[in-house]
C-alpha cells in the first residue's frame, strides 16, 4: 500500500486442514462456501455481501509473514535453543525489541516449513511470538529425516547416507505406479546421483526439490522421461521423492517416484516435543494451527517473498483472512441416521415381545373361559397368588412346565381331563374350555396355577362320574356311538396345546435367554475376535464375514416377509396356484433340504444375490464406499442384522442385564480409550474403519 491505501480483493483462495490442538477460525457464511468471502479478481468488493464482510469483524485479515532468519522452522524452542515466554531473556535471539519487549509478529499469521520438529512445537513458538495463528506447509524436504541426530557423518561421501536415512514410505509418501491406486497415479523415473545434494544429510532440500518439482519445461529431472504427456496425468502433484533404491547396480542412478501431496490433520505431539516440560504442563495453544499442502504452500510462499521485495515508496505485503467452511448445524443425514436407529430398535423391541404378545393373548382368554392362569411367585415380589376354594395347584413334587389345552367347540375331553386329573377342569360339549397339564419333560421351570370359575371336581362328583361313565359308554357302544356323534369335519380343530413357557419365536427360529454364563463368554469372545482382527489386519475377513451375516439377516427379516405378504398371506400376486406352489415343497425327499418351500429358496436367492454381489464389490474395488450400492446394501444388512439378533435374544432378569452393560462399559473403555497407551492405536477404531496399518489418507488415494 502507498499512502495508507489498501488494494481489497483477492489473488487467490486455498484449502487448509485443522489441527486437533489449536482453535478453529471463525465460521464463513454459507455463501461463502462457494464464493470468495472478500471480493474476486484482485478488484474491489463485487456484491454486497463482500462489502458486509469487510466490515464485519467476525472475519479480520491478517498479515502473512515468514518465520524469523534465526529459527526459519520454528524448531529453536524444542531443540532448547530459545525461549520464547521469556521475551527480556532472549537478547541472543535477535527477535524480540530490547525496548518494547515486542517481536513484531503480533496479529500476524506465520507461514512456517513443515519438519525439524513436531506441529505442535511450531504453533507453541508461533503463539509464544504473539502470532495470531501459524500455517504449515507441506514440502519435499520433510520426507526425509535422519535415524540417529547424533551419529556421525562422513562429509567426503557425495551421496546419500544410506545406513543413517529414513526414507520416505512407499503408498504413504509416494506412489510409482504399481499399486492400484485411484486415477492409475504413479510414476516412476531415474534420477543422476550426481545432480542431487545430500549435504547437510539427509538432503538438501533447498537444491533438490526445485529440481524435484514441475514439469519438464521446469527443469524438473522426474519429467524427463519417455511419454513426458502422461506426467501430469499420473503425477498431480507434479513432484517426486527419492525412494532411497538404487536403480542402477552401481549406485550411479536412484529411483524417483511421484509424491503424494495430502492434507493431514495435525496432532498433538504429547511428550515427543523435545523439552522437558511435561505435557500436562505445557502452555495451552489457543491460536488457529492450519496445514497447507505443497502446491499450495508453495503459492504463499512465493506470494510472501514476492511481497517483502520493496519496489519504490510502495511497500507490499499479503493479508489472509481465514474462515472455517460452513455447516449446518444439524444436517438432513444425521436426522436420517437418527430415524433409522430409532425404527431399528422400535421394530427390534416390537418383534422380540411377540412370544409374550402371544402367549397373554393365550392366557387371557383362557381367564376369560374361566381359567386364571398365574406364574406362581415362589418367594420373590410379583402377583399375589389368588387362594380361592376353587384354587388348584399343580403337584409342586411334579415342577415344571404345564400346558394349557384349549378344548374347541364339538369337542370332547379326555378321560383324564374328565376325571380332574392335574388339576384340570371338566369340559363341557359346545364351548371352548382349558385345561393344565404338567410338562413331560421334568424341568423345574416356574409352575402355574388354574382358577376354574365353574365347580369344582371335588363339589360336583355326580357330574364327573356323568361325563366318566358317558365317554366310556361310547368307548365301548361302536357303531351306535358313531350315529349319535356326527362324522369330524375337515373344518373341526383339534384339541390345542398351548406350552405357556415356550420360546419359539414368530420366524421360526429359536429364541435364547442370556443368563450371566452367556454374558461373559459373549464378552470373551468378541474381545478374542477383535484381538485377532487387530493383529492379523484380516479386513476382508471382516467383509465376507458381514456379507454372509447380512445375507442371512435379509433372508428372515426382509425377503421372506415380503414375499409371504405380496405373494401368500394378503395380496397373493399371481393368483392362488402361485401361492399354493411357494407353499409346496422345493426339493422333494432330498436330505437336509426335504423341508425347504419354494418360499424358502426364493427368499434365499434373493437374500444371497445382494450380499454376493455386496461382497465382490468389497473385495474388488480400492474404496467401496464411493459405490452408492454398496453403502446401501451394507445399512440395510446392519438394520436386518440388529432386528434378527435383538429379536432372538431374550434378556429376563435386571441382573443379567446390569452385568452385561458393565462388561461391554468396561470391553469399550479398554479396546477405545486404554489400548492406544499399550499397543500405540486404538483397537477398536482400527479394527471397525480398517485403517490398521494405513494412513489416515488412504481412502483419498
Amino acid at each position: 500500500s502507498a499512502e495508507g491505501s489498501v488494494e481489497k480483493g483477492f489473488l487467490f483462495r486455498v484449502e487448509a486442514s485443522e489441527s486437533n490442538f489449536g482453535k478453529s477460525p471463525p465460521m464463513g457464511p454459507k455463501w461463502a462456501t462457494h464464493e470468495s468471502l472478500t471480493g474476486g479478481g484482485g478488484k474491489e468488493p463485487d456484491h454486497l455481501k463482500h462489502m458486509e464482510s469487510n466490515l464485519n469483524s467476525a472475519h479480520p485479515s491478517h498479515r502473512l509473514v515468514l518465520p524469523p532468519d534465526a529459527d526459519v522452522y520454528l524448531c529453536n524452542e524444542a531443540e532448547g535453543s530459545a525461549d520464547y515466554s521469556n521475551p527480556t531473556g532472549n537478547a541472543a535471539s535477535g527477535v524480540f525489541d530490547p525496548d518494547t519487549g515486542l517481536s513484531g509478529f503480533e496479529g500476524n499469521y506465520v507461514l512456517v516449513s513443515r519438519g525439524k520438529c513436531t506441529f505442535e512445537a511450531k504453533a507453541r513458538s508461533a503463539q509464544r511470538l504473539g502470532a495470531s495463528g501459524v500455517i504449515v506447509r507441506n514440502t519435499l524436504d520433510s520426507k526425509y529425516r535422519l535415524i540417529d541426530e547424533d551419529a556421525d557423518t562422513n562429509t567426503n561421501l557425495q551421496g546419500p547416507d544410506w545406513g543413517n536415512t529414513k526414507w520416505p514410505e512407499e503408498q504413504r509418501d509416494y506412489e510409482c505406479g504399481t499399486n492400484k491406486a485411484h486415477g492409475h497415479v504413479g510414476w516412476r523415473a531415474e534420477i543422476e546421483t550426481s545432480a542431487l545434494s545430500f549435504r547437510p544429510p539427509p538432503y538438501d532440500g533447498t537444491i533438490n526439490d526445485v529440481l524435484l518439482t514441475g514439469p519438464a519445461v521446469d527443469g524438473s529431472l522426474c519429467a524427463k522421461e519417455p511419454n513426458l504427456e502422461n506426467f501430469e496425468h499420473h503425477c498431480p502433484s507434479q513432484r517426486c521423492v527419492l525412494t532411497g533404491k538404487n536403480a542402477s547396480s552401481d549406485g550411479s542412478t536412484l529411483e524417483a517416484c511421484c509424491a503424494w501431496d495430502m492434507y493431514v490433520r495435525m496432532a498433538t505431539d504429547g511428550e515427543l516435543d523435545g523439552d522437558a516440560v511435561p505435557q500436562e504442563e505445557e502452555e495451552d495453544i489457543v491460536i488457529p494451527a492450519l496445514f497447507v499442502t505443497m502446491e499450495s504452500g508453495d503459492e504463499l510462499y512465493e506470494v510472501v517473498v514476492d511481497a517483502a521485495i520493496q519496489q519504490g515508496e510502495i511497500v507490499q505485503f499479503v493479508n489472509v483472512v481465514p474462515y472455517a467452511r460452513w455447516y449446518p448445524p444439524v444436517h438432513f443425514s444425521g436426522i436420517v441416521v437418527w430415524v433409522v436407529a430409532l425404527l431399528t430398535l422400535g421394530v427390534s423391541a416390537y418383534g422380540s415381545a411377540t412370544e409374550y404378545r402371544t402367549s397373554w393373548k393365550k392366557i387371557s382368554q383362557a381367564v376369560s373361559d374361566g381359567v386364571v392362569v398365574f406364574q406362581r411367585s415362589a418367594g420373590n415380589s410379583g402377583r399375589e397368588r389368588v387362594e380361592t376354594e376353587d384354587t388348584v395347584d399343580l403337584d409342586n413334587e411334579n415342577g415344571g412346565d404345564f400346558e394349557l389345552e384349549m378344548a374347541n367347540q364339538g369337542a370332547s375331553a379326555t378321560p383324564a381331563e374328565s376325571n380332574g386329573e392335574n388339576g384340570s377342569t371338566p369340559t363341557s360339549p359346545g364351548s371352548d374350555s382349558f385345561s393344565i397339564d404338567d410338562d413331560a419333560d421334568g424341568t423345574n421351570e416356574d409352575d402355574f396355577v388354574g382358577n376354574p370359575t365353574s365347580p369344582s371336581p371335588a363339589d360336583t362328583p355326580a357330574s364327573t362320574e356323568e361325563t366318566a361313565a358317558g365317554e366310556e359308554g361310547a368307548a365301548s357302544s361302536g357303531p351306535a356311538t358313531e350315529q349319535q356323534e356326527p362324522p369330524a369335519t375337515p373344518n373341526t380343530q383339534q384339541p390345542q396345546r398351548v406350552n405357556a413357557n415356550s420360546q419359539s419365536s414368530t420366524a421360526g427360529a429359536q429364541s435364547m435367554e442370556l443368563n450371566a454364563l452367556h454374558v461373559v463368554l459373549f464378552v470373551a469372545c468378541a474381545s478374542s475376535f477383535l484381538f485377532i482382527l487387530f493383529f492379523f489386519n484380516l479386513d476382508k475377513v471382516i467383509r465376507v464375514l458381514y456379507g454372509i451375516g447380512g445375507s442371512v439377516a435379509m433372508n428372515h427379516i426382509l425377503f421372506y416377509p415380503l414375499y409371504d405378504k405380496l405373494l401368500v398371506s394378503k395380496f397373493r400376486l399371481g393368483g392362488a396356484k402361485i401361492a399354493n406352489k411357494l407353499q409346496s415343497n422345493a426339493f422333494g425327499k432330498l436330505p437336509y433340504i426335504s423341508n425347504l418351500t419354494w418360499m424358502e429358496v426364493l427368499s434365499a436367492a434373493s437374500a444371497w444375490s445382494f450380499g454376493i454381489a455386496w461382497i465382490v464389490i468389497g473385495m474388488t474395488r480400492v474404496h467401496p464406499m464411493s459405490n452408492g450400492y454398496y453403502w446401501f446394501i451394507q445399512d440395510v444388512m446392519g438394520v436386518c442384522f440388529c432386528i434378527l439378533i435383538l429379536g432372538l435374544i431374550h434378556i429376563n432378569t435386571i441382573m443379567v442385564a446390569s452385568i452385561l452393560l458393565c462388561l461391554v462399559f468396561v470391553y469399550d473403555i479398554f479396546y477405545v480409550f486404554i489400548s492406544p497407551y499399550i499397543v500405540g492405536s486404538s483397537m477398536m477404531i482400527d479394527v471397525a474403519t480398517g485403517a490398521n496399518g494405513i494412513d489416515p489418507t488412504f481412502c483419498e488415494k
